[in-house]
């Protein structure tokens, strides 16, 4: 199955990109434009592909982005993860609430400022995410034994550069963010 933007990565044009970029060359605008495009499809996929395992072990998709997040930065904040996942405060607040509330996560003072509180993954909250990441890798090992291995030895190979770009990402958001400047 070809996707439906494959056509259109031949007949894009380069005036797609912003004008700050024009210091891009045109043949890597294009490429530009190809990876915005197959992001575009990736996530639209994925997202809901990865509600299935949420459902089964009965935790909402906002709480499992919030509950990752933390894992993934442990000591964070509420306003770090509004800020960096572009949710609003109060919705971020309600679902550290549950979070709380099923003991997933749980908070400790932060030493350097009184007001403030640091997040972090519990015990019970770190066995629900491993339960879901062997759930979520039994879904996308089903996925890849339909695929070419050569697409699997594709998909390994630019694994790296993936993180690279979900690392650069998460900068580009923060530093968007701190100085209030839309994209």
């Amino acid at each position: 199955m070809t996707s439906i933007h494959e056509d259109s990565f031949a007949a894009s044009e380069p005036g797609f990109m912003p004008s700050h970029d024009s210091e891009i060359d045109p043949n890597m605008r294009l490429d530009i434009q190809k990876i915005a495009i197959g992001l575009y499809d990736f996530l639209a996929s994925t997202r809901r592909l990865g509600e299935r395992p949420n459902q089964v072990m009965d935790i909402s998709q906002s709480e499992m982005e919030v509950l990752h997040f933390i894992a993934t930065h442990p000591g964070c904040g509420v306003s770090d993860i509004a800020r960096l996942r572009f949710l609003r405060p109060s919705n971020v607040s309600a679902t550290v609430r549950r979070l709380l509330d099923n003991s997933l996560i749980k908070r400790e003072n932060n030493p350097r400022d009184r007001r403030a509180q640091d997040l972090f993954v519990s015990k019970e909250g770190a066995q629900l995410l491993s339960q879901l990441t062997d759930h979520w890798g039994d879904i996308v090992g089903r996925i890849i034994r339909t695929m070419e291995p050569q697409d699997v030895k594709a998909l390994i190979k630019a694994m790296p550069a993936m993180l690279k770009l979900a690392e650069h990402s998460e900068s580009f958001v923060e530093e968007h963010q701190r100085r209030q400047d839309p994209f």
